[in-house]
């Protein structure tokens, strides 16, 4: 596992890659934020599912539903992965620093406490296809 390291240039780096309750998780670096992704199964009830119609307690939900992922600038993988990002109110983004003038610090995510939130998004996933 790599540490996130925040900059202001967008750049793609596999931070960590595992499996969790079956299903294949990655955390990319783009630079200015961390992101979180999950393959889903064509055995699932969300393959192929657009990410407005998913209901997964991520952080500030799904922003990400596709058939390919880029885990590096010329690595492409193929799969259905639902993803989420980690630039949202309150979050450090790399370059912009949003809170700087109210004296409040913006969240810097590590790499750990991405991967717990993926462990937990993999378990929901779990228990929702094995919902009747």
């Amino acid at each position: 596992m790599k540490e996130m390291k925040y900059q202001s240039d967008r750049k793609i780096e596999l931070l960590d890659t595992g499996k969790c309750c079956g299903y294949t998780y990655y955390i990319l670096n783009l630079g200015t934020h961390p992101t979180a992704y999950i393959d889903i199964p064509k055995s699932h009830k969300y393959y192929e599912k657009d990410y407005n119609d998913i209901d997964l307690p991520v952080h500030y939900g799904l922003t990400y539903a596709r058939s390919h992922l880029y885990i590096a600038k010329d690595k492409k993988i193929n799969g259905w992965f639902l993803g989420w990002d980690y630039a949202h109110a309150g979050d450090y983004a790399g370059y912009y620093k949003p809170y700087e003038f109210l004296g409040l610090e913006s969240k810097k995510w590590t790499t750990a406490e991405i991967q717990q939130e993926v462990f937990e998004a993999c378990k929901e996933l779990e228990r929702i296809n094995h919902e009747k």
